[in-house]
């Protein structure tokens, strides 16, 4: 092959990867993806904000802040643009660096294999147009940068290995800072880079010491610099991201805290099929899935099919994998589920199958590696890749035990290695080079059919067409609506949204009547709204899921919320005597609400107020009640301050000024470091939870209820004792 024709083809992949990606950016709904509304109400919050969330309030607040603060800076910059757009200009900046893992694996596959060129054209191919890198770059949601700052990090560490010096220990610090600021599972580079820097200083220890004379000074220095360069790469990478993981330590003692143990998660991972994570299901593959390409194949909820061998073939991770490798097999995502598309089952026939043949070769390559390796001594391409490659697959084992369910079974979870899977490939095709070397043709061929139909599959709107994607989850279609309409509510577009809660609502999904509820009292439409919450509330138990027990929390909570919210808008209706058995409903269906405590305490003084006019012990009980609700209220959030002001109220009218006059000293000043736990900016993130203006207070009292008026109150009191 001629430089010119090698140069073209490069070239020719590069441009349609980059259009590929670009289409796909566009064309594919922001938040059809993974996580995609938890992954936008955190750039919303961090847009609204400013601040780091807290990492058990939402869907994906878990996760370190750098992909969020990215995506919010453009959210920001582009205010007068329709957010759907801004949304997807972020993805395509996203999806653009995901053609990373084709620079790198290229980079490194040069070197290792210099005199093959067809290699590395095969290698780029498998990086441009491997499916799972092709659909899963046009999703919202913080795996796609990770992964691109995870193979640059690859690439600054063999630098490392290569020549050590200063400026590359900085950027490789740098990268994997910023890897690890993204996402958790970045974790696995980070301690493959430094478990190989380590290895590496050992190696050159051992080689000085059988220098012979001056051995031990040789040695001494070699450790040293070993230990210099570890110690630059390891304090630039904790000056990124140590902070980070330093708060999560101080917060919850552990600096790898995830949202997993809240209800929000538990009730979607609960009611998923829990498979029997065994050393079997690590160890078979189903060749099933070439026939019919989907996993799992058991129901997409509760699955309680009796555990056997047949059961554990079927569950087989690593069939999992291969499926959303090379096809979109969990299916319903970016292709229409093969049960109800016969092009989408032939297409993930000819994908899977298809597919064989480079995953072989990666297996061999993986094997050569090691054969390497052993007879020929230290690598340290090599023994990076090794390193950084076993220690994901172990993480990764260790997750999927952990969470036996389909979810955690995404082929996505590996892009931070792309690279070494590139080079496992690389290395496979040139041990096929040396025993067959006409076969190299053969696999170029396939590899080349295998691309082009990768790029006509998962090229958005050429073959499928993802709005006509039929999900068999009930009311899938009415919840993406529904969660479509509070992008534009965020974006401050209230009219728009009120169209798209009006879609969603006529199709009777009570978040949407929930959501129409909040814009009409936010307009001053207080019967309204209680109407369109009582819609909302009729629905609720004939469209909640989950076990049994998750279905009875979910009502309980969900209604709980609507109950809240009822009461605060018939207290702005002028309807106290009804808002406060309603606001004491709330805290009774579900008592961790510090909202429903507060909004309670708050109608139990007016209550009083209007009790002491006629029975003085009568209101006392109303205020006894009050301080019991709204010590609860900032028990339960100590950030929430508006609770800290009433309770003083409450204790200024009981007759104990001086300890109202420090409560309410305290509460009215300044507290930029507080803030309320429960994001009500923007909601948790969860789909089922996706109501924009939930845990609302009770904002406008009656003037003998003016926290202000009290503390002045109670100042000249104090001043004339």
């Amino acid at each position: 092959m001629n430089k010119r024709t090698y140069l073209m083809l490069s070239l020719a992949m590069v441009a349609v990867a980059v259009a590929v990606r670009l289409n796909n950016a566009v064309q594919f709904p922001p938040l059809r993806g993974y996580d995609g509304f938890g992954h936008f109400t955190y750039i919303w919050y961090l847009a609204e904000t400013g601040r780091i969330p807290l990492a058990t309030e939402g869907w994906s607040f878990f996760h370190p802040p750098l992909y969020y603060w990215l995506m919010a800076a453009i959210w920001k910059a582009l205010p007068t643009i329709d957010p759907m757009v801004r949304l997807e200009l972020g993805t395509a900046v996203m999806s653009l660096l995901s053609l990373s893992h084709a620079a790198v694996a290229y980079v490194i596959v040069r070197r290792v294999v210099p005199t093959l060129p067809v290699v590395h054209l095969l290698v780029l191919g498998l990086m441009l147009f491997l499916p799972v890198h092709l659909y899963s770059a046009s999703f919202l949601g913080n795996e796609g940068l990770s992964g691109a700052l995870c193979s640059l990090s690859l690439l600054a560490l063999l630098a490392v290995l290569r020549r050590a010096t200063w400026k590359r220990a900085v950027l490789l610090g740098l990268l994997l800072g910023m890897a690890i600021l993204t996402k958790f599972s970045a974790g696995a580079v980070v301690a493959g880079a430094l478990t190989t820097l380590m290895l590496w200083t050992i190696r050159r220890a051992r080689t000085a010491a059988a220098t012979g004379a001056g051995a031990s000074e040789a040695v001494r220095r070699e450790i040293v610099a070993g230990a210099r360069t570890l110690g630059v790469v390891g304090a630039v990478m904790l000056v990124v991201c140590g902070w980070y993981y330093a708060r999560n330590m101080e917060l919850y003692g552990t600096p790898f805290k995830l949202s997993r143990g809240e209800f929000m998660v538990r009730l979607v991972e609960e009611n998923q099929p829990q498979a029997r994570r065994t050393l079997l299901e690590y160890v078979v593959f189903d060749p099933v899935v070439l026939r019919r390409p989907q996993w799992p194949r058991g129901p997409i909820m509760r699955d309680d099919s009796p555990y056997d061998t047949m059961r554990s073939v079927r569950d087989s991770v690593w069939t999992g994998v291969y499926a959303n490798t090379w096809f979109d097999g969990f299916g319903g995502w970016v292709l229409p589920p093969v049960t109800e598309s016969e092009l989408a089952r032939r297409s993930g026939q000819a994908l899977l199958c298809l597919g064989l043949v480079p995953t072989a070769l990666m297996l061999l390559g993986f094997v050569s590696a090691c054969a390497r390796l052993r007879r020929q001594g230290w690598d340290g391409t090599i023994v990076a890749m090794l390193t950084t490659f076993a220690i994901m697959i172990a993480v990764f084992i260790s997750h999927t035990f952990k969470v036996p369910i389909p979810a955690s079974v995404k082929a996505t979870y590996f892009i931070p290695i792309s690279a070494i899977f590139g080079f496992w490939f690389a290395l496979g095709l040139e041990r096929l080079a040396r025993w067959r070397p006409r076969w190299l043709n053969a696999v170029a061929l396939e590899s080349a059919v295998l691309g082009g139909l990768s790029v006509i599959v998962f090229s958005q709107g050429l073959l499928f067409d993802v709005s006509d994607i039929y999900a068999s989850l009930p009311n899938y279609t009415s919840a993406l609506r529904n969660q479509r309409a509070i992008v534009y509510y965020a974006a401050g577009d209230r009219s728009r949204a009120r169209e798209i809660f009006e879609v969603s609502a006529a199709d009777d999904w009570h978040l949407a009547y929930e959501n129409l509820a909040y814009l009409a009292a936010d307009e001053g439409e207080a019967e309204e709204a209680l109407a369109l919450l009582s819609k909302a509330d009729g629905l609720l138990e004939e469209q909640a899921f989950g076990t049994p027990e998750g279905r009875r929390q979910y009502v309980a909570t969900t209604r709980a919320e609507l109950r809240n919210s009822t009461a605060v808008f018939l207290h702005a209706a002028g309807r106290d005597d009804e808002a406060l058995p309603v606001a004491n409903e709330a805290v009774a269906l579900d008592a961790s609400i510090p909202a429903a405590h507060y909004n309670a305490g708050v109608l139990e003084l007016i209550a009083a107020l209007r009790a002491r006019e006629i029975a003085e012990a009568e209101g006392a009980v109303h205020i006894d009640r009050a301080e019991a609700r709204l010590r609860r209220s900032i028990e339960l959030d100590e950030g929430l301050v508006e609770g800290h002001a009433m309770l003083g109220v409450a204790v200024a009218i009981a007759g104990r000024c001086d300890e109202a006059l420090a409560k309410l000293s305290w509460a009215l000043a300044p507290h930029p470091e507080l803030h309320r736990k429960y994001p009500v900016e923007t909601g948790t993130g969860a789909g089922f939870f996706a109501a924009v203006a939930r845990r609302r207070l009770i904002d406008v009292l009656p003037e003998d209820l003016d926290p202000h008026h009290w503390l002045r109150r109670c100042d000249a009191s104090a001043r004339a004792e």
